[in-house]
């Protein structure tokens, strides 16, 4: 299923507050384009309690795991991080994480984003609508006999060709009957 342009941009602005929720308040008035968080992309990643192979495994996180940067000033290939899901402190090597930047955008003003307009199917009509899938479906129709295709008869009487149950004669005060 593709995602429309608002999801995407919910999607992008939840994720957004997600990182900043993590970041101390010390460092929430940071510059835009400032580094505030990493994503682990290998298997794993030892937090230690040191910048050094040598320095004890305080945690261990997980490939996709939220690290917070304490620091985004590395000493050598080291950052010093939060674990988002334990608050352990300690440092990571820089190959085993992704940095993350806020980026400076204008506020979104969500009231001014159009939501995609489906037709809406009309009984009498004869129609059709574009389905979740993306397919082109035949809109619910009244019939003295099942037509051929009918998925559903709808509680109104008309009958459905919709191919998922969800939403199934939502206008048509629901399903009467599957087939």
């Amino acid at each position: 299923m593709k995602k429309t342009h608002l999801q995407a941009s919910v999607y992008c602005l939840c994720f957004a507050l997600t990182v900043l929720s993590l970041v101390s308040p010390a460092y929430s008035t940071q510059a835009p384009s400032e580094i505030v968080a990493a994503i682990v992309k290998s298997q794993k990643a030892n937090l230690r309690d040191t910048p050094s192979v040598a320095g004890t495994v305080v945690t261990t996180v997980n490939k996709g795991g939220l690290l917070a940067l304490i620091d985004a000033t590395p000493v050598g290939p080291w950052y010093h991080v939060r674990d988002s899901k334990t608050e352990s402190e300690g440092w990571v090597h820089g190959n085993t994480i992704t940095l993350l930047q806020t980026v400076e955008s204008p506020p979104l003003d969500v009231s001014s984003i159009e939501r995609p307009r489906r037709p809406s199917p009309s009984p009498a009509s004869g129609g059709s609508y574009i389905n979740v899938d993306g397919v082109r479906i035949p809109s619910p129709v009244f019939s003295e006999t099942k037509p051929a295709g009918a998925t559903a008869r709808c509680r109104d009487g008309s009958y459905s060709f919709s191919m998922h149950r969800r939403g199934t004669c939502s206008g048509h005060r629901g399903v009467a009957e599957w087939f």
